[in-house]
């Protein structure tokens, strides 16, 4: 049995890199170009008549760029799977296409062994990054997700505030808490003024209450 023919559609405002891509592609017997365009508005006019299963698409062209088209193909042609051409290797660059919709980004001037292994990954349904760059995404990706990953203020307050914490709770003094831990009474207004900046708490109330969540103390 034949195996169905993957239908390829490239959109690039350079004719040489539109040529080079279809070059590449057909070296697969199984891949077809179906169609070329040299800007979004072209594309989009393209894939609503011939349907392909993937597109190639440049960031950078007049009239539409490829982030704008990539979001209305999403959007209007979800069947259609994007692959992003672009000679850009910086992070932002590549989160504004995967943001846009597509699931493949391919630096312009790979080799085409890439060009090809980003087809039969995307068709897998499997995101494809070009190697060259993909450890640089993937540990910045890493980077961002722990800076936003959120915690509990609560946590972030170290084992000597906490101390300080549960005695305050429990109504003992600045002078008190100084003498019982061995430290001057300056340090325990410092550490008191840190615990209610990170918990973002400004009475002695507020303060209890925590305490009394946090099973610092009993009622």
């Amino acid at each position: 049995m034949q195996k169905k023919k993957v239908k390829i559609f490239i959109v690039d405002d350079h004719p040489l890199m539109r040529e080079g891509i279809k070059n590449i592609l057909i070296k697969n017997s199984t891949y077809t170009v179906i169609g070329e365009a040299e800007n979004g508005e072209e594309a989009l006019n393209g894939i609503n008549k011939l349907r392909p299963d993937i597109v190639f698409m440049d960031i950078g062209m007049p009239n539409m760029n490829g982030l704008e088209a990539a979001k209305r193909i999403t959007k209007e042609f979800p069947e259609t799977k994007i692959i992003m051409l672009s000679m850009h290797s910086e992070q932002h660059h590549v989160m504004d296409a995967l943001k846009a919709g597509a699931m493949g980004y391919v630096l312009k001037g790979s080799d085409s062994s890439e060009v090809l292994e980003s087809v039969e990954k995307i068709m897998d349904n499997k995101r494809y990054i070009s190697p060259a760059i993909e450890d640089q995404v993937f540990n910045n990706l890493v980077k961002v997700a722990q800076k936003e990953q959120v915690t509990e203020p609560f946590d972030s307050l170290t084992s000597r505030e906490k101390e300080i914490l549960k005695l305050l709770a429990l109504g003992v003094k600045n002078e008190d808490i100084a003498n019982k831990l061995f430290i001057s009474s300056h340090t325990v207004k410092s550490h008191r003024t840190n615990i209610m900046k990170k918990l973002d708490i400004h009475d002695l109330s507020g303060l209890t209450r925590i305490a009394l969540q946090k099973e610092l103390i009993e009622t």
